[in-house]
Protein backbone atom coordinates (compact mmCIF):
# COMPACT_ATOMS: atom_id res chain seq x y z
CA UNK A 1 0.00 0.00 0.00
CA UNK A 2 1.62 3.26 -1.53
CA UNK A 3 -1.27 5.43 -0.76
CA UNK A 4 -0.87 8.46 1.69
CA UNK A 5 -3.47 11.13 2.77
CA UNK A 6 -3.19 14.83 3.05
CA UNK A 7 -5.11 16.70 5.20
CA UNK A 8 -6.18 20.33 4.76
CA UNK A 9 -7.01 21.39 8.73
CA UNK A 10 -9.15 24.99 9.49
CA UNK A 11 -12.80 23.76 7.68
CA UNK A 12 -11.77 19.82 7.03
CA UNK A 13 -10.07 18.45 10.35
CA UNK A 14 -11.68 20.91 13.02
CA UNK A 15 -14.53 23.75 13.15
CA UNK A 16 -12.35 27.16 13.05
CA UNK A 17 -13.74 28.66 10.32
CA UNK A 18 -16.11 30.82 12.18
CA UNK A 19 -14.20 31.84 14.42
CA UNK A 20 -10.97 32.96 11.83
CA UNK A 21 -13.84 34.65 10.00
CA UNK A 22 -15.58 36.81 13.36
CA UNK A 23 -12.12 37.53 14.12
CA UNK A 24 -10.76 38.77 10.29
CA UNK A 25 -14.14 40.67 10.96
CA UNK A 26 -12.70 42.58 13.36
CA UNK A 27 -9.44 43.38 11.88
CA UNK A 28 -10.79 44.43 8.19
CA UNK A 29 -13.07 46.81 9.59
CA UNK A 30 -10.51 48.29 12.15
CA UNK A 31 -8.57 48.97 9.47
CA UNK A 32 -11.00 50.50 7.35
CA UNK A 33 -11.78 47.98 4.52
CA UNK A 34 -15.32 47.38 2.93
CA UNK A 35 -15.18 44.07 2.82
CA UNK A 36 -17.57 41.98 4.69
CA UNK A 37 -20.01 39.17 4.54
CA UNK A 38 -19.41 36.39 1.34
CA UNK A 39 -16.88 38.95 -0.29
CA UNK A 40 -14.35 38.82 2.96
CA UNK A 41 -15.17 35.05 3.31
CA UNK A 42 -14.18 34.75 -0.52
CA UNK A 43 -10.73 36.07 0.24
CA UNK A 44 -9.70 34.24 3.04
CA UNK A 45 -7.17 32.38 1.91
CA UNK A 46 -3.19 32.25 1.40
CA UNK A 47 -1.05 34.89 3.76
CA UNK A 48 1.22 37.23 3.70
CA UNK A 49 1.32 40.37 2.21
CA UNK A 50 -0.36 38.53 -0.84
CA UNK A 51 -3.62 38.05 1.43
CA UNK A 52 -3.58 41.25 3.59
CA UNK A 53 -3.16 43.61 0.28
CA UNK A 54 -6.40 41.85 -0.59
CA UNK A 55 -7.80 42.52 2.64
CA UNK A 56 -7.37 46.29 2.60
CA UNK A 57 -7.70 47.63 -0.86
CA UNK A 58 -5.65 50.69 -1.46
CA UNK A 59 -2.46 50.13 0.22
CA UNK A 60 0.50 48.00 -0.47
CA UNK A 61 2.24 45.94 2.31
CA UNK A 62 5.55 45.05 3.12
CA UNK A 63 6.00 41.23 3.81
CA UNK A 64 7.11 42.60 7.65
CA UNK A 65 4.33 44.38 8.31
CA UNK A 66 1.72 42.10 6.95
CA UNK A 67 3.63 39.30 9.08
CA UNK A 68 2.66 41.23 12.61
CA UNK A 69 -0.63 41.97 11.46
CA UNK A 70 -1.41 38.16 10.81
CA UNK A 71 0.49 37.45 13.77
CA UNK A 72 -1.67 39.63 16.17
CA UNK A 73 -4.75 38.59 14.57
CA UNK A 74 -4.13 35.08 15.18
CA UNK A 75 -2.95 35.98 19.01
CA UNK A 76 -6.26 37.63 19.07
CA UNK A 77 -8.46 34.71 17.71
CA UNK A 78 -6.88 32.20 20.19
CA UNK A 79 -7.59 34.28 22.99
CA UNK A 80 -11.27 35.12 22.06
CA UNK A 81 -11.98 31.67 20.48
CA UNK A 82 -9.69 29.03 21.01
CA UNK A 83 -11.80 26.96 23.62
CA UNK A 84 -14.79 26.64 21.21
CA UNK A 85 -12.64 24.72 18.52
CA UNK A 86 -13.94 21.19 17.72
CA UNK A 87 -13.16 18.59 15.90
CA UNK A 88 -15.44 18.19 13.05
CA UNK A 89 -18.15 15.20 12.44
CA UNK A 90 -16.63 11.80 11.30
CA UNK A 91 -12.73 13.66 11.23
CA UNK A 92 -11.25 11.75 14.31
CA UNK A 93 -13.10 8.48 13.50
CA UNK A 94 -11.75 8.35 9.99
CA UNK A 95 -8.30 9.20 11.14
CA UNK A 96 -8.16 6.57 13.65
CA UNK A 97 -8.81 3.97 11.03
CA UNK A 98 -6.49 5.48 8.44
CA UNK A 99 -4.19 5.16 11.11
CA UNK A 100 -5.00 1.66 12.14
CA UNK A 101 -4.08 0.52 8.41
CA UNK A 102 -0.83 2.55 8.46
CA UNK A 103 -1.39 5.21 6.27
CA UNK A 104 0.93 7.77 6.08
CA UNK A 105 -1.09 11.05 6.73
CA UNK A 106 0.03 14.30 7.21
CA UNK A 107 -1.18 18.30 7.37
CA UNK A 108 -1.13 20.92 4.36
CA UNK A 109 -2.37 24.36 6.40
CA UNK A 110 -2.22 28.05 5.71
CA UNK A 111 -2.44 28.13 9.20
CA UNK A 112 0.69 29.31 11.44
CA UNK A 113 2.71 26.86 13.77
CA UNK A 114 1.14 28.40 16.47
CA UNK A 115 -2.35 27.97 15.74
CA UNK A 116 -1.39 24.76 14.48
CA UNK A 117 0.04 23.06 17.30
CA UNK A 118 -2.75 25.21 19.49
CA UNK A 119 -5.62 23.27 17.54
CA UNK A 120 -3.75 19.27 17.39
CA UNK A 121 -2.81 19.83 21.18
CA UNK A 122 -6.00 20.81 22.57
CA UNK A 123 -7.93 18.59 20.51
CA UNK A 124 -5.27 15.47 21.07
CA UNK A 125 -4.55 14.87 17.31
CA UNK A 126 -1.08 15.29 16.94
CA UNK A 127 -0.17 11.78 16.74
CA UNK A 128 -2.12 10.32 13.61
CA UNK A 129 0.16 13.05 11.35
CA UNK A 130 3.78 11.76 10.31
CA UNK A 131 4.35 15.49 8.65
CA UNK A 132 3.09 18.79 8.68
CA UNK A 133 3.63 21.96 6.08
CA UNK A 134 2.28 24.94 7.31
CA UNK A 135 2.22 29.07 6.16
CA UNK A 136 5.99 29.18 7.87
CA UNK A 137 6.94 26.31 6.16
CA UNK A 138 5.96 27.26 2.24
CA UNK A 139 6.98 30.63 -0.03
CA UNK A 140 3.83 30.59 -2.04
CA UNK A 141 0.33 29.59 -0.43
CA UNK A 142 -2.67 27.52 -1.47
CA UNK A 143 -3.89 27.44 -5.21
CA UNK A 144 0.06 26.95 -5.77
CA UNK A 145 1.13 23.61 -4.76
CA UNK A 146 4.09 23.89 -3.30
CA UNK A 147 1.95 22.94 0.31
CA UNK A 148 0.81 19.53 -1.11
CA UNK A 149 4.55 18.85 -2.80
CA UNK A 150 6.81 19.68 0.00
CA UNK A 151 3.59 17.52 1.81
CA UNK A 152 4.45 14.42 -0.32
CA UNK A 153 8.08 14.44 -0.16
CA UNK A 154 7.55 14.74 3.61
CA UNK A 155 5.82 11.90 3.46
CA UNK A 156 7.69 10.21 1.27
CA UNK A 157 5.15 9.57 -1.27
CA UNK A 158 4.51 10.17 -4.95
CA UNK A 159 1.77 13.19 -5.70
CA UNK A 160 0.21 10.21 -8.22
CA UNK A 161 -0.30 8.02 -4.58
CA UNK A 162 -1.50 10.99 -2.56
CA UNK A 163 -5.92 11.89 -2.23
CA UNK A 164 -5.66 15.40 -0.42
CA UNK A 165 -8.89 15.80 1.39
CA UNK A 166 -10.05 19.79 1.74
CA UNK A 167 -12.98 22.10 2.48
CA UNK A 168 -11.97 24.96 -0.33
CA UNK A 169 -11.85 25.42 -3.72
CA UNK A 170 -8.28 26.76 -3.62
CA UNK A 171 -6.96 23.91 -1.91
CA UNK A 172 -8.41 21.16 -4.69
CA UNK A 173 -6.89 23.70 -7.21
CA UNK A 174 -3.44 23.18 -5.50
CA UNK A 175 -4.24 19.75 -5.61
CA UNK A 176 -4.68 19.63 -9.15
CA UNK A 177 -1.80 21.52 -9.97
CA UNK A 178 0.09 19.27 -7.58
CA UNK A 179 -1.43 15.98 -9.60
CA UNK A 180 -3.18 14.50 -6.68
CA UNK A 181 -6.79 13.51 -6.23
CA UNK A 182 -8.77 15.13 -4.12
CA UNK A 183 -11.86 15.07 -1.85
CA UNK A 184 -13.99 18.44 -1.23
CA UNK A 185 -15.64 18.69 1.77
CA UNK A 186 -18.31 20.89 1.63
CA UNK A 187 -18.83 23.18 4.77
CA UNK A 188 -18.74 27.28 3.64
CA UNK A 189 -18.49 26.18 0.03
CA UNK A 190 -21.23 24.38 -2.00
CA UNK A 191 -20.68 21.59 -4.46
CA UNK A 192 -21.32 23.78 -6.96
CA UNK A 193 -17.83 25.72 -6.19
CA UNK A 194 -15.67 22.27 -6.97
CA UNK A 195 -17.28 21.80 -10.42
CA UNK A 196 -14.75 22.98 -12.32
CA UNK A 197 -11.89 21.06 -10.88
CA UNK A 198 -11.18 17.70 -12.62
CA UNK A 199 -8.76 15.93 -9.65
CA UNK A 200 -12.02 15.33 -7.66
CA UNK A 201 -13.03 12.02 -6.66
CA UNK A 202 -15.72 13.18 -4.14
CA UNK A 203 -17.75 15.58 -2.49
CA UNK A 204 -19.13 15.12 0.80
CA UNK A 205 -20.41 17.04 3.65
CA UNK A 206 -18.16 16.00 5.85
CA UNK A 207 -15.52 12.94 6.17
CA UNK A 208 -18.33 11.31 8.49
CA UNK A 209 -19.63 10.03 4.81
CA UNK A 210 -16.49 8.26 3.96
CA UNK A 211 -15.15 4.93 3.93
CA UNK A 212 -11.23 5.08 4.05
CA UNK A 213 -10.61 1.47 2.34
CA UNK A 214 -12.77 3.27 -0.42
CA UNK A 215 -9.07 4.73 -1.28
CA UNK A 216 -6.72 2.66 -0.79
CA UNK A 217 -6.69 1.11 -4.64
CA UNK A 218 -7.97 4.07 -6.36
Amino acid sequence: MTKAFLFDLDGTLIDTMPWHFKTWQMVVQEMGSPLEGAALMNELYGNGAELMNRLIPGRIFTEEEAKAIVDAKEERYRQLYGKQITVLEGAREFLEEAFNLQIPMGIGTASNQANIDFALDQLQLHSYFNAIIGADDVQLSKPHPETWLKLADALQTPPEQCIVFEDAPKGVEAAQKAGMKAVAITGHYSANDFGEYGNVLKIVPSLNALQVRDFLYL
